[in-house]
């Protein structure tokens, strides 16, 4: 009981004080305030730009970060068509893979009914129609809990596409209804003691959420020139965009690139693509070295955070936000270190 009733003692449970409230703001008030925090980044980010531009141009700052904003969103869009029509060119590809795979099983299997037969005496015919009987009744008990499942899990797409249309229009409108009285509302609340230590607070946070997006920015850049240049030498039909979906994957922890590259290595063994199979596999390998090579010194040098704990930030905001604790969890460990940093400050 000695150790906590000293200086020492106080500013450690000051500081678990800070991580409590800090995990009850992230679990309770962050989902309904999200939209409102996320335009005022914006606008404390976008502000010193608005500013210089209003003053060449005479543009109000709201009509300048609308167009911002809205050519934003255009680009966004473009990317997310681009990617859909590349899709849907590698799925008719994929489908004549299909097609050569199932001739191929259906090879295997008649050669595999005539072995049976001259070894066993089996009727290979009966044989056949055996085992494609069970293959079928097995399909149709996937069948019936699967298209339940997909109905279900197609409305709960549905409910977060309007959840999420909802979240940026609100957040679009609070952007340009900030950007109109931000600096007004920043000289009133500066006369504030407490205010002005807050937005200190605030600036080094952003600073250095900045240099963990910026050092994720470059990996994922790096992994998907890499995957990209690996699918392409390997003359792999859709290289672009399976490289750039290895990369993107890839920033996701637990799942990276090889839920990309490992199973279009498989699949090129078996269209006897060998060269192909080969660079999908290497490109696989190039990923994870470059990853590790340039994790630690980006984000050590970004965030002044170890990647370990990193690591532990996002599997920790998995378990306790959910799917958006990949973002979540990041965020709470930088605003944890920078909220214990300061209050070692304070005398």
């Amino acid at each position: 009981m000695g150790i906590l009733t000293g200086k020492n003692g106080k500013k450690a449970l000051s500081g678990a004080a800070f991580a409590l409230a800090l995990y009850f703001v992230f679990k309770y008030v962050f989902p309904l305030v999200a939209p409102f925090l996320i335009a005022f980044l914006i606008v404390f980010l976008c502000n010193p730009w608005l500013k210089k531009v209003q003053e060449k141009t005479h543009i109000r700052k709201e009509i300048l970060l609308g167009g911002l904003l809205i050519f934003t969103a255009v680009l966004l869009l473009c990317g997310i068509w681009g990617l859909v029509f590349l899709s849907s060119v590698h799925a008719a590809d994929l489908g004549d893979g299909l097609r050569r795979t199932q001739e191929k099983l259906d090879g295997a299997l008649h050669e595999c009914c005539m072995f049976l037969e001259q070894k066993f005496g089996m009727d290979a015919g009966d044989t056949r129609v055996l085992i494609v009987e069970k293959t079928e009744e097995i399909l149709e008990g996937l069948g019936k809990t699967a298209l339940p499942q997909a109905a279900k899990q197609s409305l709960e797409s549905l409910k977060g596409l309007a959840s999420a249309a909802a979240f940026l229009g609100v957040g679009f409108i609070a952007s340009l209804l900030l950007c109109k009285d931000y600096e007004r509302m920043i000289e009133q609340l500066e006369k504030n003691r407490f205010f002005e230590a807050a937005l200190g607070f605030v600036r080094k946070a952003v600073f250095m959420i900045g240099g963990y997006v910026k050092a994720q920015t470059i990996i994922l850049c790096a992994i998907s020139v890499i995957a990209v240049l690996g699918l392409w030498l390997g003359k792999i039909r859709g290289a672009l965009l399976l490289g750039i979906l290895a990369g993107l994957l890839d920033a996701l922890p637990f799942i990276g690139t090889g839920i990309v590259l490992v199973p279009t290595a498989f699949w090129q063994l078996l269209s006897g693509n060998f060269r192909g199979a080969g660079m999908a596999a290497l490109s696989y390998v190039l990923c994870i070295a470059v990853r590790e090579l340039l994790e630690p010194k980006l984000l050590g040098k970004q965030t002044g955070i170890y990647p370990v704990v990193m690591l532990l930030s996002v599997y920790g905001g998995i378990r306790l936000f959910g799917l958006w604790g990949i973002v979540l969890g990041p965020l709470y460990a930088v605003l944890l270190k920078e909220g214990l940093h300061y209050m070692k400050e304070i005398p």
